[in-house]
């Protein structure tokens, strides 16, 4: 690769991928359409040695996160209550909060 600043925003682009797929599956498909885009983007400014290099991470990358995503689709069909109350008790506390803000 060229310079530092190329491998930070690389590094950014993948740390951003691993956080959606600790996150859950709804946060996935939202990265991988910008945050993928995005590093396609850059990849193409990039030199022909450093685009390969970059579109191989992100090759991994997607592969990775399909995986996750995937991962997490089975372990919310397998659990939906679970998820379902989870929504439940955290739109419960937006609702809580949003009242507070109103006082």
């Amino acid at each position: 690769m060229g310079s530092t600043y190329d491998k930070v925003k690389i590094h950014e682009a993948l740390e951003l991928l691993d956080a959606a797929a600790a996150d859950g599956h709804s946060d996935l498909r939202d990265i991988i359409g910008d945050g993928y885009e995005s590093l396609r983007d850059f990849a193409s400014s990039l030199g022909a040695d450093a685009q390969r290099e970059v579109m191989g991470v992100y090759r991994s990358g997607k592969t990775k996160v399909r995986a996750a995503a995937h991962q997490v689709d089975g372990h919310v069909h397998n659990n939906p209550w679970s998820y379902i109350g989870g929504a439940a008790a955290v739109g419960i506390l937006i609702g809580v909060l949003i009242a507070r803000s109103r006082r």
